[in-house]
């Protein structure tokens, strides 16, 4: 049976349309929520569908970090916020990383143990909940193999590489009924809350147009053109590379600057995108994909090894509305407004970041209206918060597995039509481009679609070792 399809040969439901139909529920009942103002509320974001909760009001959810760089550090500082958690695992590739990690942890608990390889604490049945903050390429099997080891999961964004990786996550989260949230932190920012809903009611008129962007100020030889060369001592480089195509070790697709190569991450689309363009299509019906996509970029100024571009500009065609975002990487710290989203309605715009928001009317057509100091921390703790809480009630969280799949899908989209260059239709339902342009078409489908190489699977055993 092709798993496309809405229904089977009887007529019932499979298993991807019941996915679909709770995912558009989701975004309803969330924003409803929101608008009600009840705490309670804004962690049932579904139906209950798991059974009654696993972990006690009084007991300490226990932790496995995977991943200690700076996301990792950070993450680790808000998990340790939370007195209902309790880290006991560090893993990471770099021994440094790992043992600042539980460092790090001692001043509050027990010295966690400390690990190379996460499957140790995928085995290790002490650990309630799996926090992922790897490169974007090893975020799929971690998850999955959490999922079907009985553990809750937080992943950073963006969820998948991918398209390929979308289901099969999708599957172990649901299948297990686990508790999954993604690391798109805005969401629990009550005044981008706010702004969801305002633009849901209609408060700024109709919306046809959404700008999206995010600029920096990096100088052209910035990471410069360092050689390949043997990796550090520890390092197990073949390991850190995955299921992606054997290169020899360079610094630059090391550590942070991973998310430059498209091998691991998409660049700037997919790592402030999937922050972004999150919240635009939380506001603007998560049930309503793009038909078409077009992208251009390119390296105009950056002299260095990197492999996506360093000027990029993408437009989205929706139903009812055009979205765009922006990049550029050369000329935007110091300008006002360096990131941000405009939703342009005929009664108003309103511009948020997270810092502030500002409604400007149109013509008179609403009030004008201003949140402003706004701070970035009080979000993290939320969207910790409201982890823990779906933890001990077992309910989805604010960004479930669905909503954050479906962001990674429109950022994926988004890195596909510049690889690919040319104007692309988009199929939701067999989530593939298509088009005039078969060249094009064959190309993005081809990079969005990569299978996975040096023996890793997206089914059991997942990894060569196992």
């Amino acid at each position: 049976m092709n798993t496309d399809d809405a229904k089977d040969k009887q007529g019932k439901a499979t298993k991807k349309d019941v996915s679909r139909r709770d995912f558009i529920k989701a975004g309803a009942a969330v924003v409803s929520a929101v608008a009600a103002g009840e705490a309670a509320a804004q962690s049932s974001i579904v139906k209950n569908i798991f059974p009654a909760s696993v972990i006690g009001a009084n007991e300490r959810i226990l932790t496995g970090h995977i991943g200690i760089g700076g996301m990792g550090k950070r993450d680790l500082t808000y998990a340790l916020l939370e007195p209902e958690i309790q880290p006991i695992a560090m893993c990471d590739l770099i021994e440094d990383f790992r043992n600042q990690g539980a460092d790090m942890t001692e001043n509050n608990h027990k010295r966690p143990t400390t690990h190379e390889h996460f499957e140790d604490l995928i085995e290790n049945k002490d650990i309630d909940a799996i926090v992922i903050v790897t490169p974007d390429h090893w975020h799929t099997i971690p998850g999955i193999m959490a999922c079907e080891a009985g553990k809750d999961v937080w992943c950073e964004k963006p969820l998948t590489t991918t398209m390929l990786e979308g289901q099969p996550i999708i599957d172990a989260v649901r299948d297990n009924k686990r508790v999954f949230q993604c690391g798109n932190f805005q969401r629990s920012g009550k005044h981008f809350q706010e702004a969801v809903q305002m633009v849901r009611d209609g408060y700024i008129g109709k919306v046809a147009r959404v700008e999206t962007w995010i600029h920096d100020s990096e100088i052209s030889d910035k990471l410069g053109n360092p050689p390949d060369s043997d990796p550090p001592p520890g390092i197990d480089w073949n390991r850190y590379l995955g299921w992606t195509p054997r290169v020899p070790f360079n610094p630059n697709r090391f550590v942070y600057n991973f998310r430059w190569f498209l091998d691991y991450s998409g660049g700037k689309m997919t790592d402030w995108g999937a922050h972004l363009i999150d919240i635009v299509l939380w506001a603007m019906g998560e049930d309503n994909p793009p038909r078409e996509v077009m992208g251009f970029a390119n390296k105009y100024v950056l002299t260095d090894n990197r492999t996506t571009p360093d000027t990029c500009e993408v437009l989205y065609r929706f139903d009812n509305y055009i979205l765009s975002f922006s990049n550029r990487v050369y000329n935007g710290a110091t300008v006002q407004n360096r990131y941000g989203i405009k939703f342009h309605g005929d009664k108003g715009t309103l511009y948020i970041d997270r810092t502030r928001y500002d409604v400007i009317p149109v013509n008179d057509g609403c009030e004008a209206k201003t949140v402003e100091g706004v701070l970035e921390g009080d979000m993290n703790r939320a969207h910790w918060k409201n982890w823990v809480e779906c933890i001990k009630s077992r309910k989805d969280p604010i960004c479930f597995v669905e909503s954050a799949f479906n962001t990674a899908k429109v950022c994926h989209m988004g890195t596909a039509s510049y690889v690919a260059g040319g104007r692309l239709g988009w199929d939701d339902k067999a989530r593939k481009f298509i088009g005039d342009d078969a060249i094009a078409v064959k190309k993005a489908n081809d990079f969005t679609y990569r299978p996975y190489q040096n023996g890793y699977s997206l089914k059991k055993p997942y990894n060569p070792t196992a």
